[in-house]
């Protein structure tokens, strides 16, 4: 069946970090209709409620797309998992939570490849009028935004050994990394409240859904941007079976993400020509850009046992401590199941010539294997990386039809400088755990083992086992060159009416954890269609 829906003034296409940003800032004027449109369910699952089911949700199931990249050339011909959000908030209903702006020196690198506006000095009151800090004031830090911000402080010993050992080592302990200095080892500010995840489902879309001049749709997938005369004119989609065509009478906005946001324009007719045309699509703008420059963050695991039963939070793995932690949660909203997976790790640099941070770890106090840590095993691990790459991949059409997977490549490590960092950033984590501070709890180094020291041992060592951290962003880049997909307002080059709001308008990387970026895009493009300045936070 087919039939058309109304019209609104504005079409959204995602809710997540981003999309669920530009839906609640459009909906706080009465006169504008809004439709946003979710493939997935709502994300009333405990699983998208509780931070520390957060692996869970990236394992896979329902609410996550579970996307899988093409044989990557330059790590083994391993296929890369790359979970993404399909439920109301999208990737921020299932992500680690771990907020990290990035660097100043990150948006002076968006301005110089062509993003006019979006220096350090044009985003910052955008990420403060986006959240609430919870840890006392500070200039350079929100307190009214929608978004709870919070470190964690109930930290493990190992945890503490970990901080303690970095600053024995040598390095930093900033006291806000998202302030005035990054570098450091430090405790992560984490978007939980009061033992909630604080994701943009709860936190824009629902008060957003409140609201008259609104309507959600979730299971709504949209399938294609009209475009008629060189404007976006709405939005197909299929609910409950039914293609549905809506109209918008001001402008589409794209908050689709890294890997969907580029296929569906390429399903609308733009994107490079001859690839559109080898699928039949007819041409409506010819823009080369579109799909490529896809970048992410790869990370690799340094595996150390304890020597001490119990020791390690392995033991919560067990089935009758996580329903504990699950009962406390329920009753108290507290205890281990109200934190998020990482609350510790450090942003330093691969070497002193380096301008920033271009390393990042995540501390776990627990071995892992898998999604799962052991119950059984006790153990602490490293997950190191560099956070800062010319590796790129691309996003493509292997086929016309909108229910299929696109192809994704990230050409991971196809720099060979990656291998550089990745070896400095194994230096960085073996000197750290070396420290006095770790003599209580101190085992053998089990992955990649004490004996791999050389270039080559540890380079095939990354190779074989360096992963994503689904940080995905690129791939519809700001600028104006003839890449730049998005001007520095977010618009489709060559189409009227038409933005894309997500991280893949990032031209570069930001050096950490994406999400808080992405849902910065969010607020900073609602503003731009609103023609206003962010509220003062």
């Amino acid at each position: 069946m087919n039939g058309k829906a109304a019209e609104y003034d504005y079409i959204i296409v995602g809710s997540g970090s981003a999309g669920g940003f530009v839906t609640l800032r459009l909906s706080e004027d009465p006169d504008l209709r809004i439709l946003l449109l979710e493939a997935g369910p709502a994300a009333n699952h405990w699983t998208t409620r509780i931070p520390a089911a957060a692996r869970y949700t990236f394992a896979g199931g329902p609410r996550n797309w579970g996307f899988e990249t093409e044989p990557e050339p330059f790590m083994d011909n391993r296929r890369l998992f790359q979970p993404r959000g399909r439920t109301l908030g999208g990737s921020s209903s299932l992500n680690g939570m771990v907020f990290v702006r990035g660097h100043p020196q990150d948006y002076a690198d968006w301005v110089a490849a062509g993003a006019a506006g979006w220096g350090y000095e044009d985003v910052l009151p955008c990420f403060k009028s986006m959240e609430r800090y919870r840890n006392g004031p500070s200039p350079l830090r929100g307190e009214s935004g929608p978004i709870s911000v919070m470190k964690v402080t109930d930290n493990h010993p190992i945890e503490t050994a970990f901080i303690a050992a970095g600053q024995q080592a040598g390095h930093a302990n900033p006291a806000d990394y998202n302030g005035a200095a990054q570098e450091g080892v430090t405790v992560f500010d984490a978007n939980v409240d009061n033992g909630w995840r604080s994701g943009t489902a709860r936190e824009c879309v629902a008060p957003a859904a409140g609201r008259p001049n609104v309507t959600v749709l979730t299971g709504a997938q949209a399938t294609k941007v009209t475009i008629e005369n060189g404007r976006a004119t709405g939005v197909a989609y299929r609910h409950r079976g039914q293609d549905v065509t809506a109209r918008a009478a001001r402008e589409v906005i794209l908050s689709a993400g890294a890997f969907q946001s580029p296929q569906l324009l390429m399903l609308s007719g733009l994107g490079p020509a001859d690839h559109l045309r080898e699928h039949g699509i007819e041409v409506a703008a010819d823009l080369p850009g579109v799909g490529e420059n896809l970048q992410d963050h790869l990370e690799v695991h340094l595996k150390f046992t304890c020597p001490h039963k119990g020791m390690t939070r392995n033991k919560l793995m067990a089935r009758h401590r996580i329903l504990l932690a699950g009962m406390e949660w329920y009753l108290f909203k507290s205890g281990p199941a109200s934190l998020p997976p990482s609350r510790v790790g450090a942003f330093l640099k691969s070497s002193a010539a380096a301008s920033h941070p271009d390393i990042q770890f995540h501390f776990w106090p627990y071995l892992l294997e898998g999604w799962s840590p052991p119950p059984d095993k006790d153990g602490y691990c490293f997950d190191v990386g560099p956070v800062r790459s010319e590796s790129r991949g691309r996003v493509w059409l292997k086929s016309a039809d909108p229910f299929a997977a696109p192809g994704i490549v990230l050409n991971g490590l196809s720099d060979p400088q990656d291998f550089v960092i990745f070896r400095a950033a194994i230096a960085h984590a073996r000197e750290i755990a070396a420290q006095s501070a770790f003599d209580f709890c101190r085992g053998p180094e089990v992955s990649p083992g004490a004996d791999v020291t050389s270039d080559a041992g540890l380079d095939a060592y990354v190779r074989a086992n360096a992963n994503s951290a689904y940080h995905p962003c690129g791939t519809a880049k700001m600028g104006v060159d003839a890449m730049a997909v998005t001007d520095p307002q977010a618009r489709v080059h060559g189409i009227e009416g038409l933005r894309v709001a997500d991280a893949s308008i990032m031209p570069v990387i930001t050096n950490g954890n994406i999400n808080a970026p992405s849902m910065m895009i969010g607020e900073k493009v609602a503003h731009m269609i609103l023609g206003r300045e962010p509220a003062a936070a």
